[in-house]
């Protein structure tokens, strides 16, 4: 996530574990463009409303005209696209800006649950003069015709206040969001169940992970997870990269800044891309909230159904090679409850090469791919990996921070692709049978 503070300062500038069952790439259909060129997104980007898949990125070089942003005229700014849901490859309408266009924004994140879409962002006061100790509100807006429309937009944050990343969930008509108060460290929680007239918002755990830099603030990359009244909150606790949750049954009206958090790691590489994800699942009546997050060596899930947080699930384990490619590390997870029982993670995996991190995706050397992997019996068997990306190939060396969305059947995987300079950068979509 705090990949893309570098990404604009870089456009400005212009043991072996074999792991079971992976040979090759499994099929991953239509790979295609889910952006305009020049765009990127943090993750939990992508998502189903009535009928469409929605996707939603930042661009700096906004569409129509491709014209790269300045601080006056054009400027950075967050657009959705839709298609439906059962078009393979999708079939992308023109982007639609959400966010205002005499403001700079980027950051964003979306959830949708039957006809009811969220789509939200950041805004800051300058993209060529960013300065990481000036204002960042967190605004959203809301859609009840699967994305078609967009109601006014609303700020959930302090005007002179600053956020980290936001994330979103929806379930049913209730909408959720969580971000970090960056003055504070507070981890920020809000829920409205009248499509945003009121909200009730309040502290519910406190970091002093400062992940994304010092002056950027404090940073718990949270993320929020929710299935019926079941809810799960993630987040860094501290620079040592512990990880949190904050688990309730009872629609998170119990979360408190008092509330006992579980550890999921005392201590994981806190670099802003080891980030943890939490999402509810995408089948109604279904209970589940999977939590994904690393540790140095693994890729695990912890699944909790309203009663009980589920054992740790390695969907990895590092080092190990996978299609023939032999694979240091992994970061970024995205995951989704998916069928009666099943789970899909997404995450970046890092190729092993001679650098002193192979997981950092400014060094021009690193060659990272996006792999994903499936389980249809709750995480106790999986089946083989899916190579999404092949980074020994240009232009597109490093792929990362995917989202997971389903659609009648078919798993949609969007991710960044990049390369260091950043002369291209764009969103990609794998489509799953």
């Amino acid at each position: 996530m705090s990949g893309r503070a570098r990404r604009l300062a870089f456009s400005v500038v212009a043991s072996v574990v074999i792991l079971a069952g992976v040979a090759r790439p499994g099929p991953v259909l239509a790979l295609q463009a889910a952006s305009a060129p020049f765009s990127w997104n943090p993750g939990k980007s992508l998502a189903t409303a009535g009928g469409r898949l929605l996707s939603a990125w930042a661009s700096d070089c906004p569409p129509p005209s491709g014209a790269c942003a300045t601080d006056r005229s054009p400027k950075m700014g967050v657009f959705v696209q839709r298609s439906p849901s059962g078009a393979v490859p999708a079939a992308w309408g023109k982007p639609k800006r959400v966010s205002p266009g005499d403001v700079q924004a980027e950051r964003p994140s979306i959830a949708a649950d039957g006809n009811l879409a969220v789509v939200g962002w950041v805004s800051q006061t300058s993209y060529l003069h960013y300065s990481p100790i000036a204002r960042r509100s967190f605004w959203i807006r809301i859609s009840t015709d699967h994305g078609a429309t967009w109601r006014a937009r609303r700020r959930l944050s302090a005007f002179d206040g600053r956020v980290d990343y936001p994330r979103l969930a929806v379930d049913g008509h209730e909408i959720f969001a969580v971000w970090t108060n960056a003055n504070t460290g507070a981890i920020r929680f809000a829920t409205t169940k009248d499509l945003g007239a009121t909200w009730s918002k309040r502290t519910v755990a406190t970091t002093s992970s400062v992940s994304d830099g010092s002056r950027e603030g404090f940073a718990g990359l949270p993320d929020i997870g929710v299935s019926g009244t079941n809810v799960a909150v993630v987040w860094f606790a501290d620079e040592r990269g512990a990880q949190q949750v904050a688990l309730s049954s009872a629609g998170g009206t119990d979360l408190t800044s008092s509330t006992p958090p579980t550890t999921l790691v005392g201590s994981s590489p806190n670099d802003g891309q080891r980030y943890a994800a939490a999402t509810g699942s995408a089948i109604a009546g279904d209970p589940r909230v999977a939590v994904a997050f690393t540790t140095q060596s693994k890729v695990l899930v912890r699944v909790w159904d309203g009663v009980t947080l589920g054992p740790e699930l390695a969907v990895a384990s590092f080092p190990a090679t996978a299609g023939g490619v032999l694979y240091a590390a992994g970061y970024g997870p995205a995951v989704l409850p998916t069928g009666s029982d099943g789970l899909s993670v997404a995450f970046a995996a890092c190729r092993r090469r001679s650098v002193a991190d192979p997981c950092d995706p400014t060094d021009p050397r690193a060659r990272i791919d996006v792999l994903s992997r499936e389980s249809p019996n709750g995480g106790a068997t999986w089946g083989p990996f899916r190579r999404l990306t092949d980074a020994s190939k240009a232009p597109y060396r490093i792929n990362d921070e995917p989202s997971i969305a389903l659609t009648t059947g078919t798993r949609r995987i969007a991710f960044d692709s990049y390369e260091t300079s950043f002369v291209a950068y764009l969103v990609r979509m794998g489509s799953l049978r």
